[in-house]
């Protein structure tokens, strides 16, 4: 059975620093890899690591960019088992979402919306949660007790059935097996 890895973590942003002071969470930034290294990791967030907008979909480096710069961040991995046909359907829609990349967009409105506890879904648009439990809801590999347009990143510490595959800086969060 294959796995489908969950990274969370706070860096020191202007952005993230707020976000956690608004909501007291440990956590405000999710991406999702499909592999262990997490080498193909993606998330929807800033484009320019100096410049919070534009932000969308992008394909994230642990090494590189905001996360580079933060390597002693808060992290926490985890490592979700997922059926082989809804690692497929993630590992296509990823893919698709990779060639049309600028095509999808940050959903500032959208945090305004899941702050008021109000569903919603905007085309092409994302917060980082929303994709996150979006991508693994419609697969399959998820269930969740709300509409994913009203999760965020702390919740995914109560998903089920999970496997904490690393806690610590975020700069090791790919080399802990």
């Amino acid at each position: 059975m294959p796995n489908i890895y969950i990274l969370l973590s706070r860096t020191d942003t202007l952005f993230a620093r707020t976000m956690h002071q608004l909501t007291g969470n440990r956590y405000t930034h999710v991406s999702l890899a499909l592999d262990r290294g997490l080498t193909r990791m993606y998330s929807f967030a800033r484009r320019y690591e100096a410049l919070p907008l534009p932000a969308g979909f992008i394909r994230e480096d642990l090494h590189s960019g905001v996360y580079g710069r933060c390597g002693g961040a808060d992290s926490l991995l985890l490592e979700l088992p997922v059926s082989q046909r809804a690692y497929d359907q993630i590992a296509r829609r990823l893919e698709r979402m990779e060639r049309r990349q600028l095509d999808y967009h940050y959903d500032v409105l959208g945090l305004a919306f899941s702050a008021l506890g109000v569903a919603h879904r905007r085309r092409g648009k994302f917060v980082c949660s929303h994709f996150v439990a979006r991508l693994l809801q419609e697969a399959g590999a998820l269930q969740l007790p709300c509409d994913a347009s009203l999760v965020r990143p702390q919740d995914f510490t109560g998903i089920r059935p999970y496997r904490v595959a690393y806690q610590g800086p975020l700069a090791g969060a790919d080399r802990a097996a």
